[in-house]
């Protein structure tokens, strides 16, 4: 399998730790965030990965070439940010396989990403995002038929439905993971940065089949020094260190 890893970002949340750092070097339990995906990739079997760079790329270089995983790592440096969107289609022609997995790398989850793939090829989907059902201020909307309908921009007070839900709907949180198949790229925006949701907005409304996978599993979102912390304890709580 294949995989990318977005790690471009700014990581501006995580200040002061990534004021000499990129946000996927933050260390976690001894380790930096970037090396938590890595291996849980590789012990997924996803041994081709693509990680985007941007905000103290060098950094994010040495540390791959300094290091012994096994695995085919290569690096994709943004000369501007591109975004979660502009990284993905920035990344792509270095794929070869059909479908891949995308996952970000400030993200700690305990999900099965081989039944994540397992479940994308089984519905033949453009993609096949990973839910929760939590709070959050920018909600996804699923109809009965777990089908991706539009967004729900809470602070914003926005609802953007560009698909008639089928049966009832319901709001979930969209979990930086995912997996897509390479004919996403029909839907490529003609601008530099811009979000993955915006590209899965467009797709819908051309009548692509975008769907939720809502697994038993656990999630954190390093966005924080807070969160950091609570990823740390569930961790080191469920013994799921991986050195």
């Amino acid at each position: 399998m294949q995989g990318m890893i977005l790690a471009a970002g700014f990581g501006t949340r995580l200040k002061p730790l990534t004021d000499t750092m990129p946000k996927a070097l933050v260390p976690m339990l001894g380790h930096p965030m970037l090396h938590h995906v890595i291996t849980k990739f590789i012990s997924s079997g996803i041994n081709e990965i693509l990680i985007n760079s941007h905000y103290f790329s060098d950094q994010i270089e040495k540390f791959i070439r300094s290091s012994d995983y096994e695995a085919d790592i290569r690096i994709v440096k943004e000369d501007v940010i591109l975004g979660t969107g502009g990284g993905i289609f920035n990344m792509l022609e270095f794929l070869t396989d059909e479908n891949f997995i995308v996952y970000n790398t400030d993200v700690v989850c305990d999900i099965d990403l081989a039944e994540l793939m397992r479940y994308h090829l089984d519905h033949k989907a453009l993609s096949t995002m990973v839910m929760q059902d939590r709070e959050t201020f920018n909600q996804v909307v699923i109809d009965s038929e777990n089908m991706f309908c539009g967004l729900n921009l809470v602070k914003k007070n926005i609802k953007n439905i560009v698909k008639e839900p089928s049966g009832s709907s319901k709001l979930l949180a969209f979990c930086g993971i995912h997996a897509v198949n390479k004919r996403i790229i029909k839907y490529r925006e003609n601008r530099a940065e811009y979000s993955i949701i915006d590209v899965y907005l467009n797709a819908v409304s051309a009548g692509e089949k975008i769907i939720s996978y809502d697994p038993e599993m656990h999630w954190f979102d390093i966005g924080t020094i807070e969160k950091l912390r609570q990823a740390e304890d569930f961790l080191t709580e469920k013994n799921l260190i991986r050195g």
